[in-house]
C-alpha cells in the first residue's frame, strides 16, 4: 500500500515537472517570436504617421529662413528676390503637408504602394527620381527621408497607387521600384534651390 502511494506521488511530481517545463518552453518560444505585425508594415500603416518623425529628416521653416539670411548664400546668382524666397518657403511647407496628408489618407485605405509624380518641372529631382518610380508603405516607414520635398523648390510629390491608374499615366516605361538592392538612390541636398515662380508652375 505504501509503495503504491509512493508510486502515485512520484507520478504526480513527474507530471507537475513536465507541465512546468512545457509552460516555460511555450513562454520562451513566445518571447522569441519577432514582431510580425511591425515587421510586415501593417503596424506602420495603421499606427505610424510620418508626421511624427519627418522633422528628424527635413529642415524646419526656421532653418530655411536662417539659410537664406546667411550672407554667404548667393541669392543674387540664383536670381532670388525676397518675394521668391517667401514663395519657396511657402511651397516647402505646402509640399510637406500635401505629401504627409497623402500618406495618412492612404493609411486609412490600407494603401501599400506610392509613386512619385511632379507638380512642376524639377530638373534637380527629375534626374534622380524619374516620374513613376514607386515605393512601398514599409519603405516610407523605414526611410522617412524618401518623402518629398527633397530640396527647396522641390516639385516632387507622392501619390497613392490604388491600382486604377494606367501605367502610361505614371511613366512611359511603366512603374519601377525606387529602391535598388534595398537602398534608396542618393537624394538631393535640401539646399539645392530651384527658383520657382508662380507663373512657371503647372498647378
Amino acid at each position: 500500500m505504501i509503495l503504491a502511494l509512493s508510486g502515485i506521488a512520484l507520478l504526480l511530481i513527474l507530471l507537475l515537472i513536465a507541465v512546468r517545463i512545457g509552460i516555460n518552453k511555450e513562454k520562451t518560444e513566445e518571447g522569441n517570436i519577432p514582431p510580425v505585425i511591425h515587421a510586415s508594415g501593417i503596424y506602420s500603416i495603421i499606427r505610424k504617421s510620418p508626421r511624427e518623425s519627418i522633422s528628424d529628416y527635413k529642415p524646419s521653416q526656421e532653418e530655411i529662413i536662417k539659410y537664406f539670411s546667411n550672407e554667404n548664400v548667393d541669392t543674387k546668382n540664383l536670381s532670388l528676390t525676397q518675394a521668391d524666397i517667401s514663395a519657396l518657403i511657402k511651397s516647402w511647407n505646402s509640399q510637406m503637408e500635401l505629401n504627409i496628408n497623402e500618406i495618412e489618407k492612404g493609411d486609412l485605405k490600407g494603401i501599400e504602394f506610392y509613386y512619385y509624380e511632379y507638380a512642376w518641372n524639377d530638373p534637380i529631382c527629375g534626374a534622380r527620381i524619374p516620374k513613376g518610380r514607386f515605393v512601398t508603405r514599409e519603405e516610407l516607414y523605414q526611410f522617412p527621408s524618401i518623402i518629398p520635398p527633397f530640396h527647396v523648390g522641390c516639385g516632387c510629390r507622392l501619390k497613392k497607387y490604388e491600382g486604377k491608374e494606367k501605367l502610361h499615366d505614371t511613366t512611359e516605361l511603366g512603374m519601377l521600384p525606387l529602391f535598388r538592392d534595398g537602398k534608396p538612390p542618393l537624394l538631393p541636398d535640401w539646399k539645392e534651390v530651384l527658383n520657382i515662380r508662380p507663373d512657371k508652375k503647372n498647378d
